[in-house]
């Protein structure tokens, strides 16, 4: 077969007829998934400008025969977002999650983040982090100045990986012999934003070259990011019932000091807290692609793609609580229904012998001079991630078929290398009151003692503890596909192929303890030694001195949160250094190993019958599952603890059928139905918490007679769904479009967690003790059915508009243990959800503004009900002015209405948090040649 080359294009706002971009994306397409290559090796078409690549993604999406979005680079190394997932939010059904206000999760049509699929070039990306792995790729891992495209699956293909009940989301890095010889990008930028109120520089460069006969090619890139990431935050933590009369209730009723007034049967948290998260964030990514055709029938590509973040972060929190609060030491409680709003606490509270502080006798009655509380807490954490995939791709183009054999690896590693945390609290009439309130939907805080100047506000060391906590992620692979074109009046092209992958993840923890040298004291702790560490000064440090001279600045953002005097971490280090000496520990309850091996065979016919086009098949796979973990009881010795192992082999089956009729030139009907499947997110298999064992129980409490626990489910089975599409596309002019589709997806084994009450062995009390142990429980089953519109137009004069809606209705979902019922949502579900963007350009300039809302939607459950993110809307804006063909200036302001995300539990006046990680400007530079 000849070369066949599709001239490139480029300027802003420039007409396309289309007849011509449809006939040269169809064989850009046809190149755009490794299973699915043409025979002719095919230069792709290069378009430049807001309203020639809005016009891209929708031919993409017009000549697909699956539930198909995209979005291309409007430039070579200028995607359109900062970060990818910030672009595909603007993707209707597409919700993300952030971290530090920056993309990081993606879901599709209400289904879990760990339900998307996300592949580069049509592989797993390996991803590590803080910390246990998840099958969801974290984005913030991923330069997007190195992706040409995104393909947003909503329906499946068999040819396509199982894995994504939600839908599948492929990466598309550039190929050297699709791009001009000798060219590429260079960019660089700056960002600032409103919280740490730093500066800081990134920069992209690409390059790609190929010989005069353009049969070999390579292609190298590289970006730098430097980002200080800061997020203020209030959080109202751990909600629990109080009440005389209910059997099983977490906390008695709750009696002002003040007044005397009992409020019986109210929910209250048992702390609020400020909290300010500084990040350094470090991203480097870099990309080697080489491509060689030594004739018209073969074609080899070898892709390395390398990333590695550094997040070094500084956290510092206030928490405002009563430790031992069954004893009511509470005044000024205000409340709203069955929920309390506000309550504070002074130094008239009752003595007895589980408050802490020296007292005064009135009258005959023991005072207490002191608080619990306010707390001062430092966290501080070095952590660094480093990702690589390597894969090497060989077809062979026969005359009516074609051979393609991949294989590759891909690794990752990181975590946090060392992490410190302690506390210090008020103590002895350092802070003679406080106050929260919560009243107005913003939290308030009064205190007697200011906190941002008075260091002797902290008087008593409390504890403190130093960890590592990392991971591997890996997974090996091996593909063959085959194609076959047909001359058949019906079926017009076969597909058939098979993979193997082997995956695996380890989790390591490490205690850092520390040891003063002295024989009786207990020996080796993670925390401070001593047989009287917690009340003994000769084994801790003075407090005061661990509080540095910097106030921590919460004023961005209005979130209510105040300043307050910053955890010292330096007088820390030098304590230690001065007193102790450390010894890493390994600690079986963080270690865990999971092995994954996937065979999977697929074939698919693609066929066109007049106006009707589409394909049908099927797909087998089957998984080996293998894990180990350790448990943790309180007072069980690590070299006591035996491995619990645990292997499962399962097998599904998963059809798909895609259909489009081309009614009129003009009109597009889709159909499609498939069953596709989700593995369980490894958090889920290894460990019951974040940084934590699978297993873990503490003492029983006080009140209650109980311990809690948390406990992983390594028998949970894979989801699955059965999901149907029905949709209609009008494109009535050019790069102008809208449409709707209908969809439901019917999930069933969905994991909930739960809450069952148990008896486990535990040391502290010489037998078994009841525990209220938090785990996961498989078997549930739920429903999401919804509607997509969509709405695109560019007027003749520059102007153009891109919108669209989703509503999405999800069913709960509910699973029996022991009698008690528990209901969940799928979490990440928003209702409503829309995004308008509008633009302009010319040939010399452009700006766009961009507005994404989602709808109140479940994150989680917190004692048998749902948390919430409540609705949130963000603005963001992007300008750029050509000055030249080939030099342009850009700027951004990403969430320019400065929006804070907030959240509550199962009722909307139940504050759990609010947060603002900024309001981000960018200004740079980018350089076409």
């Amino acid at each position: 077969m000849g070369k066949q080359t599709v001239i490139k294009t480029k300027g802003q706002g420039r007409h396309f007829k289309r007849n011509a971009i449809l006939i040269s994306l169809l064989a850009a397409i046809n190149t755009s998934y490794a299973a699915e290559q043409a025979n002719d090796d095919v230069e792709v078409i290069e378009v430049r400008g807001i309203r020639s690549s809005t016009a891209e993604n929708l031919a993409i999406k017009r000549l697909s025969t699956a539930t198909v979005d995209a979005i291309t680079a409007e430039d070579i190394g200028k995607f359109p977002d900062k970060n990818v997932a910030d672009s595909l939010q603007r993707v209707s059904g597409v919700l993300i999650d952030r971290d530090g206000g920056e993309g990081s999760r993606v879901s599709i049509r209400g289904t879990s983040p760990d339900w998307t699929l996300t592949q580069l070039n049509g592989n797993y990306i390996a991803s590590s982090g803080s910390g246990t792995p998840t099958r969801s790729f974290n984005y913030t891992l991923l330069p997007s100045s190195m992706i040409k495209s995104v393909e947003v699956y909503k329906s499946a293909e068999a040819r396509i990986d199982e894995g994504g009940i939600g839908g599948t989301v492929i990466l598309h890095t550039r190929k050297p012999l699709e791009m001009e010889a000798n060219s590429g990008a260079l960019s660089a930028e700056v960002t600032y934003d409103d919280v740490s109120e730093d500066t800081k520089p990134q920069v992209n460069v690409l390059y790609s070259w190929k010989n005069d006969d353009e049969n070999f090619g390579v292609l190298a890139g590289f970006t730098r990011q430097d980002r200080t990431v800061t997020t203020i935050t209030n959080n109202a933590s751990h909600w629990r019932f109080h009440s005389d009369t209910v059997e099983g209730a977490e906390r008695p009723a709750l009696v002002d000091q003040a007044t005397g007034e009992v409020y019986n049967n109210v929910w209250a948290p048992r702390a609020m807290s400020v909290n300010n998260s500084n990040q350094d964030r470090t991203r480097d990514g870099y990309q080697v692609a080489v491509q060689w055709a030594p004739s018209d029938r073969l074609d080899f590509n070898f892709n390395y793609f390398g990333a590695k973040l550094g997040y070094d972060q500084t956290g510092q929190s206030i928490t405002f609580a009563e430790w031992n609060d069954n004893h009511n030491p509470y005044y000024g409680i205000v409340l709203d229904g069955d929920t309390v709003v506000a309550y504070g606490n002074g130094d008239n509270g009752l003595l007895n012998d589980n408050n802490w502080g020296d007292a005064d006798v009135n009258d005959g009655v023991a005072v207490r001079r002191g608080l619990l509380s306010p707390q001062l807490t430092g966290r501080e954490r070095f952590g660094e991630s480093k990702s690589n995939t390597y894969d090497f791709e060989g077809t062979y183009y026969g005359d009516t078929y074609s051979i393609t054999v991949k294989l590759g690896h891909t690794e990752a590693e990181g975590g946090t290398s060392k992490e410190t945390y302690a506390n210090i609290d008020a103590r002895l009439g350092s802070v003679n009151s406080w106050l929260w309130s919560i009243e107005n939907g913003k939290p308030s805080y009064e205190v007697s003692t200011d906190l941002a100047t008075d260091k002797e506000a902290y008087q008593y060391y409390d504890w403190f503890d130093s960890y590592s906590s990392e991971n591997e992620d890996s997974e090996d692979y091996f593909q063959t596909d085959v194609k076959f074109d047909l001359d058949g009046s019906f079926f017009t092209r076969v597909y058939v192929g098979g993979k193997y992958r082997d995956h695996e993840i380890k989790g390591i923890r490490n205690d850092f303890r520390w040891d003063d040298g002295i024989a009786d004291n207990g020996g080796y702790r993670g925390y401070l030694p001593g047989t009287e560490w917690f009340h003994n000064p000769d084994f801790h440090p003075d407090a005061p001195t661990l509080v540095s001279d910097h106030v921590v600045d919460n004023s961005a953002g209005d979130t209510g949160a105040f300043n307050f005097l910053a955890f010292d971490f330096g007088a820390l280090d030098d304590y230690l250094k001065e007193n102790f000496s450390q010894t890493v520990v390994p600690t079986l309850s963080g270690t865990y190993a999971l092995e994954e091996k996937i065979w999977s065979v697929y074939t698919q016919a693609d066929f066109e019958w007049q106006d009707f086009r589409g394909n049908v098949g099927v797909r087998y796979v089957n998984t080996e599952l293998s894990t180990l973990t350790y448990d943790d009881v309180i007072g069980q010795d690590d070299d006591d603890t035996e491995p619990n192992e645990r292997s499962s082999d399962g097998s599904e089956v998963l059809p798909s059928f895609n259909l489009a009729w081309d009614a009129t030139e003009d009109l597009v009907v889709r159909f499609a139905a498939a069953r596709t499947m989700a593995r369980v997110s490894y958090s889920d298999l290894s460990q019951a918490e974040s940084y934590g064992p699978p297993v873990n129980i503490n003492s029983p409490d006080s009140w209650t007679g109980r311990g809690n626990g948390t406990s992983v489910n390594t028998g949970l089975e894979p989801m699955l769904s059965d999901q149907f599409d029905l949709g209609i596309e009008w494109y009535y002019g050019d790069g102008s479009a809208l449409g709707a589709t209908l969809f439901s997806k019917d999930i069933s084994n969905l994991p909930i967690s739960t809450v069952e009450i148990v008896e486990r062995e535990h040391d502290c009390c010489n037998g078994p003790i009841e525990v209220e142990m938090n785990t996961k429980v498989g078997g549930g089953d739920a429903k999401s059915e919804g509607l997509e519109l969509f709405f695109q137009h560019s007027f003749d004069n520059g102007f153009g508009i891109l919108t669209n809606y989703t509503y999405t209705d999800t069913s709960t979902s509910e699973v029996s243990t022991d009698g008690q019922k528990t209901e969940a949502e799928i979490p990440g579900t928003a209702k409503h959800q829309y995004n308008v963007s509008v633009y302009f350009e010319n040939d010399d300039f452009s700006v766009r503004a961009s507005y994404n809302w989602k709808d109140d939607r479940a994150n989680g459950i917190h004692q048998g009900y749902n948390l919430y993110t409540k609705d949130y809307g963000q603005l963001d804006v992007n300008a750029s002015y050509n000055l030249t063909e080939d030099l342009s200036f850009t700027a951004s302001v990403v969430n320019l209405t400065e929006e804070i995300e907030e959240g509550y539990w199962k009722q909307s006046n139940r504050f759990t948090y609010n947060q603002y990680s900024g309001r981000r400007f960018y200004l740079g530079a980018n350089y076409n040649f």
